[in-house]
């Protein structure tokens, strides 16, 4: 039996909405690897690596689960399996050292403390090696913030590596006296003074040269990682859209996608919940969903909430995934209230803009009466063939 939205009070609406917002969040397991934070030491004279790799388990609610599997073996099952260490693009396999030690204070309850595994993957360089390389698998539920120090001296850049991806490679020949380039590199990085020896409780080291790869200011930095997530974001929100342009089916629609998309990255904000590399998959499989759905009628159906919603999850999780967003709060710690607010702020301000531009275009064209086959039917096309596109890409 299908309902319409008129017939579908609002408390039903929210309970269909919150059952989708409970759903995504998974099932629960045993300890767990809720960030990462991995700072890769070059030593090109001695031609040896260090990766001195900073992660945070949290522990699951069942205590039988967790005896089965120890922060230790999460933290070793995260480093074996997802992080692929290579030289000029072939893998090498490193020794792993593993400690342990406590964030939360002894007033926190068991099921509540959080553990920092500090791993250390180390080894030579293979011979006429002249690229280091980290390769982070398709599966990994979350991306990595990653500084390279290469002969004492920290890289200009953080690089933040998501699943599937390679980081920057390194050029870990040694510097040849009279060569103007490696010199020139140099040169750079003596500017950028020395950052601690290890890194901190679950965070990057800091320093001057990651204060500067922040963005101005956390408006600034939500801004564009709205739009630097990849298009996704900007087009569920046309895909809303072209259903239909009645106010009350809009704001209901829009109302869900950005309350959903804000849980998601508050969430992540405080490590409440990591970022899942399955949330562009989710993102795309939704817009698929919501754009095709306009080719066939154009009245809300309850259902169409719910996969807001979780479009809104996916999509607050891949903003959670850029450059910008990891500048201010990839570290996990000293994070205040104002710049959440800001950052927040910033993307939703840019989900405003697209949303009344693509809205007064559409309203405009809408009047037309070569509307629905002229505009909409090729426009949800291309969004599909777009959406179907980041689907099979990895596998191309």
């Amino acid at each position: 039996m299908i309902f319409r939205l008129k017939r579908f009070d609002g408390s039903q609406k929210m309970r269909v909405v919150l059952l989708g917002l409970c759903l995504s969040f998974g099932i629960a397991s045993a300890h767990q690897v809720s960030s990462v934070s991995l700072v890769s030491r070059l030593d090109t004279e001695k031609k040896t690596y260090h990766l001195d790799i900073a992660m945070e388990v949290v522990p699951s609610e069942d205590q039988a689960l967790n005896d089965e599997i120890s922060p230790e073996d999460a933290a070793r099952e995260f480093a074996v399996e997802y992080l692929n260490v290579l030289f000029d693009e072939e893998e090498v396999t490193p020794d792993l050292d593993i400690s342990i030690e406590k964030t939360s204070d002894a007033d926190t309850p068991e099921t509540l403390q959080r553990k920092q595994v500090l791993v250390n993957l180390r080894g030579t360089f293979p011979d006429e090696a002249k690229e280091f390389l980290l390769y982070l698998d398709p599966t990994c539920p979350m991306a990595v913030i990653m500084v390279v120090i290469k002969d004492d001296k920290p890289s200009r850049r953080m690089q933040v590596v998501l699943a599937g991806e390679y980081s920057r490679p390194v050029n870990i020949q040694p510097i040849i006296e009279g060569d103007p380039f490696p010199a020139g590199e140099a040169a750079e990085e003596d500017a950028i003074p020395a950052i601690s020896e290890r890194p901190e409780a679950g965070a990057i080291p800091a320093d001057d040269a990651t204060q500067s790869e922040k963005a101005p200011c956390p408006f600034c930095a939500g801004w564009s990682s709205f739009f630097a997530a990849s298009w996704l974001p900007p087009m569920l929100v046309v895909a809303i859209l072209l259903l239909t342009l009645k106010g009350r089916a809009v704001f209901h629609q829009l109302a869900v996608l950005l309350i959903a998309q804000g849980i998601s990255i508050a969430l992540a904000m405080w490590q409440v919940m990591p970022t899942f590399s399955w949330a562009l998959v989710a993102a795309a499989v939704g817009l698929i969903i919501l754009s095709l759905e306009a080719v066939f009628h154009h009245e809300l159906k309850w259902w169409r909430l719910v996969v807001v919603a979780l479009g809104g999850i996916a999509a607050g999780q891949l903003i959670a995934m850029t450059t910008g967003f990891y500048g201010f709060f990839g570290g996990g710690e000293g994070i205040s209230l104002g710049e959440v607010i800001l950052f927040l702020l910033g993307t939703e301000v840019a989900f405003f803009a697209v949303g009344i531009i693509a809205a007064a275009i559409l309203f405009f064209l809408s009047r037309k009466s070569w509307y629905r086959k002229a505009v909409i039917q090729p426009l949800a096309t291309v969004i599909t063939a777009y959406a179907l596109f980041l689907l099979v890409e990895p596998f191309l």
